[in-house]
């Protein structure tokens, strides 16, 4: 561990889930870049990892940066271009959970839009048909739980673009609780009294599942969320 680095100054960033001579897989427990974006932005979650750890880690996927939960870092180029192959394949398993606006309707949900990116704004487009520059976006969701006006539901990515849940969520009237970008004014004005700023995102990362780059073995990590309370 990096000098002057303490062990709880770590840990509230993030949290060591499983560790190999492959893979370093994690619980990320703070606002963070995933990766670094240009050369002016802050320290990329996995720069800062490579600090602490003294070696250098590589990002193979990302959550934005509001976003916590599970993520894993290659501790090599080959690993890296492994794992990052089975994000690009469709091969992994992502399981999110997240707090939204309204009573969702039983069963399984399936979301299927186009989504563009507007990289000077930082936001996404919904577009319920194929367009120009547009990229299929794929997802499920249930309800889980509710509370209140909210409901907690479960989301399988079936692809993985930016912005994805946060932007098909608040297409179909249910947007993020806390999500400033793309639920607000909806979602902001019914959180808590805490506040969306003081809650946080109301999305997090559970389970992520792939096929072990070296032992060919399929592997799962998962983290325990509270399901009858705000993350």
């Amino acid at each position: 561990m990096a000098v002057g680095l303490s062990l709880v100054t770590r840990e509230l960033i993030y949290q060591p889930l499983y560790e190999d001579q492959d893979i370093l897989v994690i619980e990320k427990k703070k606002a963070f870049l995933s990766q670094r974006s240009d050369e002016g932005a802050q320290e990329s979650l996995a720069e800062f990892i490579s600090r602490v750890q003294g070696a250098q880690f590589f990002p193979v996927h990302r959550l934005d940066r509001e976003v916590l939960g599970v993520m894993i870092f290659a501790k090599s180029a080959p690993i890296a271009e492994e794992l990052s192959s089975q994000f690009r394949n469709r091969v992994v398993k992502k399981r999110y959970w997240a707090w939204v606006k309204g009573s969702v309707a039983p069963g399984r949900q399936h979301l299927v839009h186009y989504l563009k990116k507007n990289f000077k704004t930082n936001r996404t487009t919904v577009f319920p048909r194929p367009t120009p520059g547009a990229k299929r976006a794929e997802l499920f969701y249930w309800k889980i739980g509710e509370k209140d006006q909210f409901s907690l539901v479960e989301v399988e990515l079936k692809t993985g673009r930016s912005h994805q849940i946060r932007a098909q969520l608040a297409k179909v009237g249910h947007p993020i609780l806390g999500d400033l970008r793309y639920g607000k004014p909806e979602a902001e004005a019914l959180m808590p009294d805490s506040g969306a700023e003081k809650l946080g995102i109301q999305l997090r990362s559970k389970l992520l599942g792939l096929m072990h780059p070296v032992r060919k073995e399929w592997v799962e990590w998962e983290i325990s969320i509270p399901q009858d309370e705000f993350f």
